[in-house]
């Protein structure tokens, strides 16, 4: 029995502020990793939730030094171990230790504020160094743009594009040396028409050409290869899959976790040793397995089931003709951003993506989707820095572009119309390039400005390197992408033991939809109430209205029986959770035995007496059942006399009702 509390406690008690109490009660919050002295791991001793700080002693270090130092400035330890720095390569315990060890970082508390960025010094060495580097203007990025399109007829076309623009012929050298190294293997450059970039071109050449496949089906692969981007991948290792009817009748199902494609996937890796993402991601996979491979396999299958799923509710907004182009691309867009692991520029990259797929549709025409790289830009070329708002501000920026009557802009538009001519005569059997490959004068999109505005920011980073010494350009700098985001459950459902309730407040637009499940209902089992109350969150995060969402949770109640079940405290609440959206909804995990062995297992709503409670609460003790060293023969038979039982008491209970009702 616990003990009694003093009267001053309890009335100290009282007086705290309810946030305070709700903090301790999020139920389904999964465990933090342990730190301090003595516990090592990923992080050492040192605590990953630790702010780095980048000191004034990085400007006399090495560039690539100069940029990993600054790229970790304000950033958690645990950000920043095995983030893929700007030489491509992941940033490491030990290069953390090395960095500190020579005064260019310092480790502060967590929370700490980590101040501004320490200004740079110039290298000596470079051609350019003590002097100002020119302001960015809009004659510049016309110059640019002009290299631009000279380098994309280069690599699409062999032919040489003449600038009879000077100053442009002059920028070419610099902007050639920017460019070249992120072709090839690298994948980064995008050239002035999106549709000729190495993934888009891709994605019309071998999945919107594809004329076997539907158009359901090809707007669904599309959002599969963009999981990763890698060609090889794909054509190796998934279209073989994609090709079977099998495939199509639950394409989230081939990449549930030891799946048909996470073994076609491991394959490849071990037959091919290639990369499995693109170089242009620079995406650290969460620490699920501990072999790397397994795990970035995981991670990529996890991705493709999250964007699949959001593919499924994107097309059925696609053909929604009762909404504006503009409303369907923007709920899109909302419905991307909110997906787990995903942000700004997935929401940017795939929007982008189906604008190429569907050009009569003009989706983003005239607004899009601005990524965090085209912010900067945006500030430096608009008068005033602009009003903050991304959005009004690219289409001012737009207006500008296309109302411009400067020399430069019109050697611009004159090498375009140029470039365009050569560009549809090489590509005339593709209507998909040829579509974006006729603008009109002094109309430029929204889209092809934002993608613009991050090429010109890279450019004028490579600037300030190659030329003046200096990291980067201080003027380009901008924040990195909000981590967001999303509205998970797990952050939200809490316990309110005054109510005797799980409840959640999930916010909605400008508002806030309070929703809460009775403790009671659920034979006080705090912690089914919480799963209940999850379910309900997902529904409501992904469009239900909450009276709706009352519906499905009494229904969800209804269906609860009384049975053993695991201690709150175990792992298996949180690896044993319904997928409601695979065509038979099923709890499917995968258990990683003492050996490292992966053993998939799973339950599903049917056999459990249609139940979703049901599904969980036998997975949950499956799960259990491996803890202990249980053989998956032993667990399955154990499940098995689960569902024969729950079929048992459900006759029972037919035979009860029918008895009383006569």
């Amino acid at each position: 029995m616990a003990p009694k509390r003093s009267a001053s406690k309890a009335s100290s008690m009282k007086k705290s502020k309810m946030s305070e109490v709700i903090k301790s009660n999020k139920l389904l919050k999964r465990p933090k990793e342990k730190t301090g002295k003595g516990c090592r791991g990923n992080f050492g001793n040192i605590d990953p939730s630790a702010v780095i700080r980048c000191t004034e002693k990085v400007s006399n270090a090495a560039l690539l030094l100069q940029l990993r130092c600054m790229a970790c400035h304000g950033e958690t330890v645990r950000d920043v171990i095995g983030k893929v720095m700007e030489d491509g390569k992941q940033y490491k315990l030990a290069d953390l230790r090395y960095d500190v060890k020579g005064g260019r970082l310092q480790v502060l508390k967590p929370g700490a504020k980590a101040g501004a960025m320490p200004k740079a010094k110039p290298r000596a060495d470079a051609p350019c160094a003590g002097k100002r580097m020119l302001a960015a203007s809009l004659d510049e990025f016309f110059k640019f743009l002009q290299c631009q399109l000279r380098m994309e007829l280069r690599q699409h076309t062999d032919a040489k594009l003449d600038l009879p623009d000077k100053a442009a012929e002059d920028m070419w050298p610099d902007v050639e040396k920017f460019i070249t190294p992120n072709l090839g293997a690298s994948e980064r450059w995008v050239p002035y028409h999106t549709v000729l970039g190495v993934h888009e071109l891709f994605l019309v050449e071998s999945i919107h050409s594809r004329k076997s496949w539907s158009e359901y089906k090809r707007f669904i692969a599309m959002f599969i290869f963009r999981a990763h981007c890698k060609r090889d991948l794909f054509n190796k290792a998934q279209l073989p899959l994609m090709l079977k009817d099998s495939f199509w009748k639950d394409p989230q199902a081939a990449f549930m976790p030891g799946g048909p494609m996470e073994k076609s996937i491991r394959a490849y890796r071990k037959q091919t040793g290639a990369p499995l993402i693109t170089s242009c991601f620079r995406i650290i996979p969460p620490r699920v397995l501990k072999d790397d491979t397994e795990n970035l396999v995981r991670s990529i299958t996890d991705r493709s089931m999250t964007l699949v799923e959001v593919a499924e509710k994107a097309w059925a907004v696609l053909n929604d003709k009762k909404k504006t182009a503009v409303q369907r691309i923007t709920n899109i867009s909302s419905m991307i951003q909110q997906a787990q692991g995903c942000g700004d520029t997935w929401a940017k990259m795939l929007t982008v993506c189906i604008d190429l797929a569907y050009p009569k549709a003009q989706f983003l025409e005239q607004q899009c989707d601005v990524g965090t790289g085209a912010a900067p830009p945006l500030r430096c070329l608009l008068s005033g820095s602009g009003s903050g708002d991304r959005v009004r501000d690219l289409k001012t920026l737009q207006k500008s572009v296309n109302a411009s009557k400067s020399i430069h802009a019109k050697h611009f538009w004159a090498c375009l119309e140029k470039a365009e001519s050569l560009i549809r005569k090489k590509f005339k059997s593709l209507p998909l390039v040829c579509a974006q490959a006729c603008t009109k004068k002094h109309s430029m999109t929204a889209c092809t400005l934002q993608v613009q505005l991050c090429e010109y920011r890279q450019f004028r980073h490579s600037i300030a390197r190659q030329k003046y010494g200096l990291p980067d350009d201080e003027t380009m700098r901008g924040e990195d992408e909000p981590k967001i985001t999303a509205l998970h459950y797990e952050n939200f459902v809490e316990l309110n033991e005054k109510k005797k309730c799980v409840e959640f407040d999930i916010p909605i637009d400008d508002s806030k939809v309070h929703f809460e499940v009775p403790i009671k209902a659920v034979g006080n089992r705090k912690m089914v109430a919480a799963r209940v109350a999850a379910l309900c969150f997902n529904k409501i995060r992904d469009g239900m209205s909450k009276k709706d969402a009352e519906k499905f949770r009494d229904m969800v109640i209804a269906s609860h029986c009384e049975g053993d079940d695991v201690r709150d405290s175990s792992s298996a609440w949180h690896h044993c959770a319904i997928t409601l959206s695979h065509q038979s909804p099923l709890v499917s995990f995968e258990y990683e035995d003492k050996a490292g062995r992966k053993i998939p297992f799973q339950t599903t709503q049917g056999a459990a007496g249609g139940s979703i409670l049901e599904a969980e609460r036998i997975a949950r003790l499956c799960w259990e059942k491996f803890e202990k060293g249980t053989k998956k023969d032993d667990v399955i038979k154990y499940r098995n006399s689960l569902y024969k039982k729950r079929a048992a008491d459900d006759a029972n209970q037919g035979r009860l009702a029918k008895k009383l009702r006569t």
